[in-house]
């Protein structure tokens, strides 16, 4: 049983689904001229974000790439979550040669970003703000409609990596269905719309497919793709990446909003069977769930005996922690049986685990042992 692949919603896009190609590569770099898939599938990814244009490209890390050299030639200070996924710099050391302004502020802190604005960012310089939109170690997602309030006036940009939240959260969200719907990611479900924002998602996660779209404003992607130099030095994305894609879309239209209510289902009997046990869990209502043992040396014997027991699970540190947590990743395709498989083995091992004295439903919060821990339930 694997608890460790980040394929949300099981969309795996087998050979014998996937529409035939003439050739994999148009042996061309993207600056010359791309396929048509690729113009579709990047306006097609924009547009269920509500967002304008879109550029397609091999990975997040072309596209930060790119995106650093871009900020580099301008006049602007950059703010960057301090928690913000490690791909996410990489490339930023082209902002230091040119001397560009980077200040780091507090994780999902509004009023921390505001303050180093109000401190750092003159008149003749734009502000950049640069964040994930969901983090699965904490459970939560960034005030993006306070960043773009803030960056707004003075013609800046919320730079927002959304690759957790695409394809599972959507709009409409209500208490039985807390993704909503559509899967067209944060800026839909927490109904944002700003010409200020600039999204980068990999479709690897929610949608199976192992490319990125950056997407925003019609001028902003118009700019970006004219100064990208990965677009001119290294190879498009392959046509069977981009008919991934295409089917992905394609099953989300169809069944994507039935695929999410499954995964719902499958976290709530995983949390429940758990928490029942008198075993807190953390990770609220996305995929990424986690548990803590007494101590760290507790916490790997726990992942080796599962993996011994043919479970595959993640060790992963948190934000603040100084030893590891177990976490699961849930997925729509996981069967009821293996979930309680799962919690049964778990639960043969209750002396592990701090007890917590309640949940509260309402709040979603775990009072355990003297400390309040987000787990919306």
């Amino acid at each position: 049983m694997d608890f460790t692949s980040s394929l949300y919603l099981g969309m795996k896009h087998s050979s014998n689904e996937l529409k035939g190609w003439q050739q994999l590569t148009t042996g061309i770099p993207a600056a010359l001229g791309e396929s048509g898939e690729a113009v579709h599938v990047a306006n097609y990814a924009a547009g269920m974000q509500g967002l304008e244009s879109g550029l397609v490209a091999p990975s997040t890390l072309h596209l930060y790439w790119d995106l650093f050299d871009f900020l580099s030639h301008r006049q602007v200070v950059v703010f960057i979550d301090e928690k913000v996924y490690p791909v996410s710099r990489y490339g930023i050391e082209k902002l230091l040669l040119n001397k560009i302004p980077i200040h780091t502020f507090r994780h999902f802190d509004a009023t921390h970003v505001t303050e180093l604005i109000k401190k750092n960012c003159s008149r003749t310089k734009i502000p950049v703000i640069i964040s994930d939109g969901w983090c699965p170690a904490c459970g939560g997602s960034a005030p993006l409609q306070r960043y773009t309030t803030i960056v707004k006036p003075l013609n800046g940009w919320v730079i927002v990596d959304d690759t957790q939240a695409f394809g599972i959260l959507g709009a409409g969200k209500h208490t039985t269905l807390p993704y909503g719907k559509g899967g067209g990611g944060l800026l839909q479900w927490q109904l944002v719309r700003s010409t200020t924002i600039v999204t980068i998602v990999s479709l690897a996660k929610g949608f199976g497919a192992p490319m990125s779209v950056i997407s925003g404003s019609g001028t902003f992607i118009e700019s970006f793709a004219q100064h990208s130099q990965t677009r001119v030095n290294s190879s498009p994305v392959s046509q069977a990446h981009l008919h991934a894609a295409m089917n992905a879309f394609h099953l989300n239209k169809l069944e994507g909003d039935t695929r999410r209510a499954i995964l719902w289902r499958n976290i709530c009997l995983f949390r429940s069977l758990l928490q029942n046990a008198g075993i807190a869990v953390q990770g609220g209502i996305f995929p990424v769930q986690t548990i803590h043992c007494r101590s760290r040396r507790q916490t790997i014997w726990l992942w080796e005996t599962l993996k011994r027991k043919k479970i595959r699970t993640v060790l992963m540190t948190p934000h603040e922690e100084l030893h590891p947590v177990l976490t699961f990743i849930i997925r729509s395709d996981h069967q009821p049986g293996e979930i309680q498989a799962l919690t049964e083995t778990i639960k043969k091992y209750p002396l592990l685990f701090k007890p917590f004295d309640y949940v509260n439903t309402t709040t979603g919060n775990i009072n355990r042992t003297g400390s309040t821990q987000n787990a919306t339930r």
